[in-house]
């Protein structure tokens, strides 16, 4: 591994703040009933409003998830210690690549920021959403043409294909760990409308996470094939040995995610079903995503780990060495 665990917490701080940022977006411009409409609509504000709260713990977590990773990145790299650290800054920000896409990054910051005080009095107002959806995905390219799949160039197809992978899963993850904290724990707790309110935000979510993991599936393999280059790789790494780990727990997401999609969701949106029937099916649904949410956790920590550990594609050379 070429830095230690204490590399690894950041970056899994910092890719839970995107996740958070990215997800609670979509939830707010996709998943959550509109304002007004038939569904309740003060419960709708509500879910709204907490989901704006959600977004902007994110935006802290990034905010101090991207200070600590300027200050780690610049000790390792002019190896000097955090006391004289603030003397090289200046050459690490104008000078480095890092250094140049943290400032994309910073401006992105600064947009999201902006975003999320001009929408807090104007919860409906879409058009805040997708700009700070818009920087959000900025955040997420700064991370992606900094990483692995940049060893060749600030744009190229990896680039592409990795910036994708993580705004996709963002989209997925995100959401879910949204839903869990903030807007299914509101739900069960209401007496009128709790299944149509059910069925609405997960046939919405659904149709979200069922695109989200179609780009997952295709940009994985890409990167799988870009990053370990063979099977014995795969197998006989430590990078490729995480991979599979990560590939274990997204079959295991997609299985209770298939679940949710051809066992909850219809039966939530039958009328015909017994009320204690429906209240069984509203509690499967809810265990399934806080189930769902945790294991995301797990997948963002594996994903910690590769950012930091030599690509399996690399085996050949230091096998030999």
């Amino acid at each position: 591994m070429d830095n230690g665990f204490l590399n690894i917490i950041p970056t899994a701080f910092d890719l839970l703040a995107l996740f958070i940022c990215i997800g609670a977006l979509a939830c707010h411009l996709y998943v959550l009933p509109p304002a007004g409409g038939v569904l309740n609509s003060s419960v709708s504000e509500v879910l709204r409003v907490r989901i704006w709260h959600l977004l902007a713990a994110g935006v802290v977590a990034l905010t101090i998830s991207s200070i600590i990773g300027l200050f780690m990145h610049s000790m390792e790299t002019s190896d000097s210690p955090f006391s004289e650290i603030f003397s090289v800054l200046p050459l690490i920000i104008l000078r480095t690549r890092y250094g140049h896409l943290w400032v994309v990054r910073l401006a992105a910051l600064a947009a999201l920021w902006i975003g999320w005080w001009a929408g807090k009095r104007r919860l409906d107002f879409r058009a805040i959403s997708v700009l700070m959806l818009g920087a959000g995905a900025v955040i997420a390219m700064s991370r992606s043409a900094s990483g692995h799949a940049a060893d060749g160039a600030y744009l190229s197809l990896p680039v592409l294909m990795d910036w994708l992978h993580l705004l996709s899963g963002s989209v997925w993850g995100g959401g879910l760990i949204a839903l869990s904290i903030v807007v299914l724990p509101k739900i069960i707790k209401l007496t009128e409308q709790q299944g149509l309110l059910m069925a609405y935000i997960a046939r919405r979510f659904s149709t979200l996470a069922g695109i989200a993991l179609g780009t997952i599936l295709i940009t994985a393999t890409y990167n799988a094939w870009i990053q370990v280059g063979s099977f014995h790789a795969l197998w006989q790494t430590p990078y490729g040995r995480i991979i599979i780990v990560k590939i274990l727990l997204l079959s295991v997401l997609m299985i209770l995610g298939a679940a949710n999609r051809y066992i909850s969701i219809p039966l939530l949106h039958n009328p015909f079903l017994r009320k204690s029937d429906k209240s069984q099916s509203i509690r499967r649904f809810v265990h399934t995503i806080w189930g769902e949410a945790i294991l995301i956790i797990f997948v963002i920590i594996c994903t910690s780990f590769l950012l930091h550990w030599v690509p399996a594609r690399f085996f050949s050379h230091w096998a030999c060495a």
